[in-house]
């Protein structure tokens, strides 16, 4: 079985914000039907959560007549991974609240960021903001007292548990996105949060843009990982910044990409995951329909043409 495409909520955090209404929310869920995707990823970023959840009927109705399947929902929480044990227990909360969207909506995922450590005084991805890359390193702090070690046995590994057996209460799997700067970056850390979690129920996002800045080895990350590879955020990378750009105009080499995940047999979705610069916004569509072209050539086996 070969694998199939969608739409990731990057496309929607690009036009319509970081925190969005539920009228832009709407107007995502037309722009996927517009441009002929049928399978598609959604957000409840912080307090978007809760309006999602008041209005989850109203959003599966618009999606089952745009004829769109979401594949997965990701509860965007920073807090879970927070050493305020009070924010971390609301954030868990949160996050079955998030299971319970997402068995509403009939999504086969929920997903799942790490965050970042106390010691940033910048945090990255900050929610309170609009959305942005971190083109430079966040500003730091050293904490006297920090473990970090025990933070990440006694918060990160916990939370990531406790969520994968929620996820697994709702008849759902987890997916874990390794970001540019927070704690599990890199294929390296999802390998140790793994093992330390446990789980057949925990899978990776494979980021294609995030592991390229870091110059990871596509096809080392696509062995490591093998079948826990539960979905592919795809978009492509000039290998030295955390840009999503168009699939087909970066470095990335998609066919031997894609030998690689055949190889370990993965059949799941590559969502494109392209934008989240004001400076694609008016551009985005073309990019999203082109990228789809490049990668339905790939999976097809046709040659695919860098423009």
């Amino acid at each position: 079985m070969k694998p199939s495409i969608g739409m990731c909520w990057l496309y929607a955090i690009t036009k319509y914000g970081y925190v969005m209404s539920l009228e832009d929310v709407f107007r995502a869920i037309e722009d996927a039907r517009r441009l002929g995707f049928t399978l598609f990823e959604m957000e409840g970023v912080g307090p978007q959560l809760h309006t999602e959840a008041e209005n989850k009927q109203a959003i599966k109705k618009r999606c089952t007549e745009a004829g769109l399947k979401i594949m997965n929902f990701v509860p965007v929480l920073p807090d879970l991974t927070s050493t305020d044990e009070a924010k971390r227990k609301a954030a868990l909360a949160d996050f079955r609240l998030g299971c319970e969207i997402a068995n509403f909506l009939e999504a086969d995922m929920v997903e799942l960021d790490s965050y970042y450590p106390p010691f940033y005084e910048v945090k990255p991805y900050d929610i309170s903001r609009d959305f942005s890359y971190a083109y430079q390193p966040p500003k730091m702090k050293v904490e006297p007292g920090f473990d970090f070690w025990k933070y990440f046995k006694e918060v990160v590994v916990d939370s990531v548990a406790r969520c994968t057996d929620f996820a697994a209460s709702h008849g759902l799997r987890l997916c874990i996105e390794p970001r540019v700067w927070e704690t599990v970056s890199s294929v390296w850390g999802l390998e140790v949060l793994m093992r330390e979690v446990n789980s057949k129920n925990l899978g990776a996002v494979f980021e294609t843009a995030h592991f390229a800045c870091q110059r990871t080895a596509l096809v080392q990350a696509a062995e490591m990982m093998g079948k826990r590879i539960f979905y592919v955020h795809a978009s492509d990378s000039d290998y030295s910044s955390e840009d999503h750009l168009e699939i087909g105009k970066g470095l990335i080499d998609w066919e031997i990409l894609l030998k690689a995940l055949e190889k370990q047999n993965f059949d799941g979705v590559f969502g494109i995951d392209i934008g989240g610069s004001p400076r694609m916004r008016d551009s985005i569509d073309g990019m999203y329909l082109r990228s789809r072209t490049y990668l339905q050539n790939v999976i097809a086996g046709t040659p695919a043409i860098r423009t």
